[in-house]
């Protein structure tokens, strides 16, 4: 069973681990805490579609995202300013989608630049997951349109929200260290 979101006190961080910190790391990392001391999520970020994405990368993220320390899929998504390609972007970011329902674990999302697209696609595939955009910067109006479509925000220090103006159970903080 997943450990839900509200008992974490930083939901996204790099270089942060512990009980109450979810660590985000890439397929090629290694996950190497007993369980309990340390929390990840796992996903092929969008700056690293700049180059091919190996099958066997693919199958390592598939592998990682099974473990019970993983309790979140991500961080994936799109960056209309580095990475690879829209369209190959999209490609990438549909495996994490998948594992998100097939595995009933939350969906970290990078976004820069699509957020239109991404709640196209969040209408079209209309997941049972919850989506988290991490690190979320934009502005109040942006809020409020994801989370009216039930997308949530992971916020950091660089963005101070009146977070009661959003929906309960949308809002998670995240130090993105």
């Amino acid at each position: 069973m997943t450990r839900p979101l509200d008992t974490f006190d930083d939901i996204h961080a790099h270089t942060r681990r512990g009980p109450r910190i979810i660590t985000s790391v890439e397929p090629d990392s290694d996950i190497d805490t007993p369980y309990g001391e340390a929390w990840y999520s796992v996903g092929v970020h969008p700056w690293s579609t700049g180059v091919p994405v190996s099958r066997e990368t693919l199958d390592r993220l598939t592998h990682m995202c099974a473990d019970p320390r993983v309790v979140a899929i991500g961080e994936a998504g799109f960056d209309r300013r580095r990475g690879g390609s829209p369209e190959y972007q999209d490609e990438i970011f549909m495996p994490h989608v998948e594992l998100s329902e097939s595995l009933h674990k939350p969906l970290v999302i990078h976004c820069v630049g699509r957020y239109g697209h991404l709640m196209e696609l969040h209408r079209a595939l209309r997941p049972s997951q919850l989506w988290i955009v991490h690190g979320f910067t934009g502005k109040p109006e942006l809020a409020r349109q994801l989370t009216a479509q039930g997308i949530a925000l992971s916020i950091g220090s660089r963005r101070a929200y009146d977070t009661n103006a959003l929906p309960a159970g949308l809002v998670y903080r995240e130090s993105d260290a």
